[in-house]
């Protein structure tokens, strides 16, 4: 079954959507900050940890904390001897001995700063799916989410608190209307 909702800021689902995003501009401006500081070069980078999701890490599991980055030609000059040699994407790990993974563990502890992002699972919200998986859409429009869910075992009468139902059509149409709004000019 596939059924559309606009999803109001009241819901559960945007509240906790709302809350990782908050993480995430925390991190990213934790992390450009720091990189200020350590005058890394690199805007690309990823950051992750052997501990809990969506919540900081404390001083026991601080060890577990990763930063790893693109670096540019003066990065690889300057840290050569702080870093591993580069995954499969290209990202040079900062050793866990370096000054740097140090003080960057240290920092994320101190100023509480969430390492492992994860978005809400749609599913987790809708009582007939349970621990069943199923697809979906979405994409904002003002303080509201737009969102499409498709599973064989999604129930119509299942519903959720802040969801209100809307028919297909008014999905696609607004989701062309997004996607007209935001599409990038093309040369």
């Amino acid at each position: 079954m596939e059924r559309s909702f606009m999803v109001t800021k009241e819901s559960k689902y945007l509240q906790d959507l709302n809350k990782v995003i908050v993480f995430s501009e925390q991190q990213r401006e934790f992390v450009k900050k720091f990189f200020i500081e350590e005058e890394i070069e690199t805007s690309v980078y990823m950051m992750g940890g052997n501990g809990f999701m969506n919540c900081s890490f404390e001083e026991y599991n601080k060890k577990g904390i990763r930063l790893s980055i693109q670096p540019s030609e003066n990065d690889l000059i300057k840290f050569c001897k702080m870093l591993c040699k580069p995954d499969e994407n290209n990202l040079y790990a900062f050793k866990k001995s370096s000054k740097i993974s140090k003080e960057f563990s240290q920092k994320c502890v101190n100023e509480k700063i969430v390492i492992n992002l994860s978005g809400p699972r749609i599913s987790d919200y809708f009582e007939s799916l349970g621990c069943y998986g199923c697809s979906y859409s979405q994409f904002p429009n003002g303080e509201n989410l737009y969102i499409k869910v498709e599973s064989k075992h999604l129930k119509e009468t299942d519903v959720v608190e802040g969801f209100i139902e809307i028919k297909l059509s008014d999905f696609y149409i607004a989701k062309e209307k997004f996607e007209s709004e935001n599409r990038c000019n093309e040369v």
